[in-house]
């Protein structure tokens, strides 16, 4: 049986964990941003609604046995909690308290009027019912904010009907409010297999939980979260469009459709902003899709993982970070700068954009005026900040190096906390039960894998992959799930990085993730000639040999994958490099010379090997193309 790596060489020893010499993989976002970590004690956290007893149903009735249940298990009763015997520690039922809730806020419910009303009362808003006259009868529920306003038709606990409506809100808002609302309704709708027995409360809440919180953050009048998020749609779509016209003057973009000009735009630009999009409220900024190159996807944009970023708005943990801003003028309406200054034009490759400033979000402070200690004139302080800020949430969720964590914190002059600390491969793939604890010490994962072959006249069969991942240089890692901003170019600047390890991250997951399995046990290959003649009588095959790859993964100070495996009686060793945004480049290969042996390469240059990697995104699918266009 092969070694492990047997095909690398080993790499020098671990690096520190707060190792800064990746800067020539990550360049700082902007020339002019923060170089350090701005040093806070304040971390970003979500800060949950506090709950009430009418809002979580206690002593109201509940429409789920399972809460009734958990109430009579811990022996709360009604409003009475643990009162009865007049002895129990107030820290255990306040313990007690808090698990009935957590129960309580797991389960939405079931689709009800009174389950519906139940829930928009938990998230703060209010209810109001109107009764229909004629028509079979039927009630609508009115669930009402500051700043929105949403009706429900019901006719037999059945919703026939949903309009969402933003009266206090501008035009931005109001036209993006009937593909939301179409959301809402689909939420609603029964889907196959569905009864009103089994119908859960529980995607329509998220959504609702998302506008109740803009909703409960806006001080109407003065500040409005909801055209707070549609100001930077604004922007951003118009960013977007100008890029996609940028992109059809292009040579190699001619003949190309929209949809293609599209994804161009999402994967290597300024990303692609969407309100509302796959059944989610809210604002997402698209910036990464799997299959980008895949030919034949291009109408099928939603059914492919996109990664995304989304745009919400959160409580000021305290004035240690600039408050949101509304405005629909993040950046001018021509873009691009005309005249950009000399400095701009040398640290920036590519169209200066002109980014704008918008003036501070104001408003009227209920605090009284107070004595000026050194003038000692009383100075009125008739207007504040809002407390509110701009958050970016992960969806999915990004692993990448610390030193790019950091950089992407000092970026927005956000507070890294740096009291939890994992391994960029512990977080990539975490310690089973059975395995050591993580160290800093080199790692091997072993898995085994079904990889589609296909042969020159098409027909397809398989091949068994034994694929060894090395990590012997030891790079510390974050997973990136929400982050606080204050200007969209924040976030438009990080977009290449984070597609290096979006696409790092689907590289691996499918060649080592959940796609496939521990390796079985394999029987040696080498038989005698006794075991040969022994098989042949028995009519039995021998197995099939497995094909064997070795990766090996570094971070640090670039970003570089390099495969071994067998190849033409001799060991085929390429190294990739993933740079920004996702672009593979071949660093070295000795599968073929290009310039002494022509005939050897069949027709391909280096630079294919990496475009192959990009289009297959899978190791193991790269090496069998290597395999058949080569060896055949």
């Amino acid at each position: 049986m092969a070694t492990p790596g047997k095909h690398l060489v080993a790499t020098p020893p671990v690096s520190t964990p707060f190792s800064t010499s990746n800067h020539h993989s990550h360049p700082a976002f902007s020339p002019h941003g923060p170089r350090s970590v701005v040093p806070s004690p304040q971390t970003v956290k979500k800060s949950p609604a506090n709950p009430n007893f009418y809002g979580y149903g206690v002593g109201v009735g509940y429409d789920s046995p399972s809460a009734a249940m958990a109430l009579g298990g811990l022996g709360l009763e009604g409003m009475g909690i643990g009162m009865g015997s007049g002895r129990a520690d107030e820290d255990d039922r306040r313990r007690r308290l808090g698990t009935v809730m957590e129960i309580l806020q797991g389960n939405k419910g079931r689709l009800s009027e009174a389950g519906m009303e139940r829930l928009a009362r938990r998230v703060g808003l209010e209810c109001l019912w109107e009764t229909h006259m004629g028509n079979g009868g039927g009630r609508s529920l009115i669930i009402a904010g500051s700043a929105l306003a949403l009706e429900i038709d019901f006719t037999n606990n059945l919703v026939k009907k949903v309009a969402l409506s933003f009266p206090e809100s501008s035009e931005a808002v109001a036209r993006h409010s009937d593909k939301a609302g179409d959301i809402l309704l689909r939420d609603l709708q029964f889907g196959l297999g569905e009864s009103p027995l089994t119908k859960m409360l529980d995607r329509f809440a998220g959504n609702l939980e998302r506008l109740a919180q803009l909703d409960k953050l806006s001080v109407i009048p003065g500040l409005n979260c909801h055209e707070a998020i549609a100001g930077i749609y604004e922007s951003l779509e118009r960013l977007h469009v100008w890029e996609v016209e940028r992109l059809k003057e292009q040579a190699d973009m001619a003949g190309k459709d929209s949809a293609f000009l599209e994804r161009t735009a999402l994967c290597t630009k300024s990303g692609k902003p969407a309100m509302h999009t796959r059944d989610r409220l809210g604002l997402s900024i698209d910036y990464w899709q799997d299959k980008r190159r895949v030919s034949g996807q291009t109408s099928k944009l939603e059914e492919q993982k996109i990664w995304s970023l989304l745009v919400e708005c959160a409580p000021l943990p305290a004035m240690v970070f600039p408050p949101l801003r509304v405005s629909q003028n993040w950046i001018s309406t021509e873009v691009q700068k005309v005249n950009p200054p000399v400095e701009d034009a040398m640290f920036l490759d590519g169209p200066i954009l002109d980014w704008l400033e918008p003036d501070n979000t104001l408003l009227p402070s209920s605090e009284p005026a107070k004595p000026d200690a050194m003038e000692g004139i009383e100075q009125a302080s008739s207007q504040k900040v809002p407390e509110v800020m701009f958050v970016a949430k992960f969806d999915p969720p990004l692993i990448v190096p610390m030193g790019l964590a950091m950089q992407i914190y000092n970026s927005t002059s956000a507070a890294l906390d740096m009291s939890q600390l994992s391994t960029f491969d512990g977080l990539m793939f975490p310690h089973g039960p059975n395995d050591p604890a993580e160290t800093s010490e080199a790692r091997t994962i072993e898995t085994e894998a079904t990889v589609p072959v296909f042969d020159k006249n098409g027909e397809k069969s398989t091949q068994t992959h034994r694929n060894t991942l090395l990590i012997d240089k030891i790079d510390y890692g974050r997973n990136l799930t929400d982050l606080p901003f204050s200007h969209p170019r924040q976030l438009v600047e990080m977009l290449p990085a984070l597609r290096q390890y979006a696409f790092l991250s689907t590289v691996l997951q499918k060649t080592f993730g959940t796609s496939s399995k521990p390796p079985s046990k394999e029987t040696s290959p080498t038989k005698s000639k006794k075991d040969e003649f022994a098989d042949f009588m028995a009519q039995t095959a021998a197995p099939k040999r497995s094909f064997r790859m070795d990766v090996h993964l570094t971070t640090q100070p670039l970003l570089k994958l390099r495969v071994a495996f067998p190849f033409k009686r001799r060991v085929a060793d390429v190294t990739f490099e993933i740079k920004l945004n996702g672009v593979v480049e071949v660093v070295s290969q000795n599968l073929f010379n290009e310039e002494r042996s022509p005939g050897e390469a069949k027709g391909l240059k280096a630079a294919d090997l990496g475009r192959m990697l990009e289009i297959t995104e899978d190791l193991g699918i790269w090496a069998e193309f290597v395999k058949r266009r080569l060896e055949g």
